[in-house]
């Protein structure tokens, strides 16, 4: 920090104009489409050559991502936080780098599998909305250590066959406004914050950083124009900062999206295929340390099933999905509820759509009238009265 020119992005992120906002970003977006542009041999992370040790398995970078000078950098072992985290460091794991998609994925359900053998014990949920989940009880991790077996039997099956998406890219990991520092004119003077950079393959590098994402709106979600509610003067100051809050992060989404469209089209139609989400989702929950939830993956593995079709590879698609689970246990995961017909209140009506879309679908699926009445009368999750 003491080197870069400027000052940070987040004294004066907030108080910019529309105009000034959206040109930041647009120049974040093009030093986005410097690195996408990179065509590294394999993932993992760069280091110095001479700063290796003799021990440690790297690939060597070819001359031209060197800019033709001698050949000082290479790939080695990832410097992803999750591979050091929580003892991860004592685990004897391939942290790279990985020459195909195929050892990454197959690496980082591995990576967990070894810690929960060698740490896992019962614990309660870290979050407090899984500890209502698990009705205030001990979590055994017995349940994601299977879930984690059954990751590795999918995860070799759902890699992407164009080779423009298994391409190994690089991109940073925290665009967040105080990691980026601008002069007094707007220009980027400086992006700090890279120690845990990481090399992935396309496929699982392309999404909206996190300070960008709007999701779970229905204009940015729908790619529409942000605008002001047309009564803003009439409102109260509250209502106007709120609106004015909602207003900045869509027009943050519009950008970056806007921007990557016409500056960055590979990752642009990376982020557009709905199956490159499922495999991301997949990837990334693997790869989350446990800390109490046995749902998330299972969840995932679930819902990677639903899409068996359209992810796998072309010797698996007409092959049935590597794992089986019991369709109660199925229908319950995808829906969000326990055993015991339980869902959180926040999530009741996310739910109860779901269960109304899979009875709806399963019941146009059934061939006989007979299989539907069947259907509608042992259907799991009947409205009914409680009693004390």
């Amino acid at each position: 920090m003491e080197k870069v020119q400027g000052k940070e992005l987040e004294h004066t992120w907030y108080t910019m104009t529309a105009k000034e906002r959206m040109a930041v970003v647009e120049k974040i977006v093009d030093i986005e489409r410097m690195l996408f542009a990179i065509r590294f041999p394999a993932s993992g992370s760069i280091y110095f050559k001479d700063s290796v040790g003799t021990r440690t398995t790297t690939i060597d970078l070819p001359l031209a991502v060197n800019r033709g000078k001698t050949d000082r950098f290479c790939i080695g072992p990832s410097t992803e936080f999750l591979w050091w985290y929580q003892r991860r460091d004592e685990l004897a794991v391939n942290r790279g780098p990985w020459e195909t998609p195929k050892e990454l994925l197959e690496a980082v359900g591995h990576r967990e599998l070894a810690w929960l053998q060698k740490f896992g014990k019962e614990r309660f949920p870290r979050e407090p909305l899984y500890r209502e989940f698990y009705g205030h009880q001990e979590v055994d991790p017995q349940v994601q250590v299977d879930s984690l077996r059954d990751y590795l039997k999918v995860a070799p099956h759902i890699i992407p066959e164009n080779p423009e998406l298994c391409q190994p890219t690089i991109r940073h990991p925290d665009l967040s406004p105080n990691n980026i520092f601008v002069s007094e004119s707007g220009d980027i003077t400086g992006v700090i914050d890279w120690q845990h950079s990481t090399i992935l393959p396309m496929f699982l590098q392309a999404k909206i950083p996190k300070h960008f994402q709007n999701y779970g709106d229905d204009d940015s979600e729908n790619f529409r124009r942000p605008e002001l509610p047309t009564n803003f003067d009439f409102l109260e100051e509250s209502e106007k900062a709120n609106e004015l809050e909602l207003y900045r992060r869509r027009q943050l989404h519009y950008f970056y999206l806007g921007f990557t469209s016409t500056n960055n089209k590979p990752h642009f139609h990376a982020m557009g295929k709905h199956d490159l989400i499922v495999r991301n989702r997949l990837y990334d929950t693997a790869g989350r340390p446990w800390e109490g939830d046995n749902t998330s993956l299972k969840a995932e593995l679930v819902q990677t099933s639903t899409y068996w079709p359209d992810i796998a590879t072309s010797a698996m698609k007409e092959a049935n999905f590597p794992v089986k689970y019991p369709d109660a246990d199925q229908l319950r995961d995808f829906i969000g509820v326990n055993i015991d017909g339980w869902v959180p209140t926040e999530s009741y009506e996310e739910a109860r759509e779901k269960e109304r879309y899979i009875k709806q679908q399963m019941l146009e699926a059934a061939e006989t009238e007979d299989e539907r009445k069947e259907l509608d009368e042992h259907w799991p999750f009947q409205d009914h009265e409680e009693l004390d």
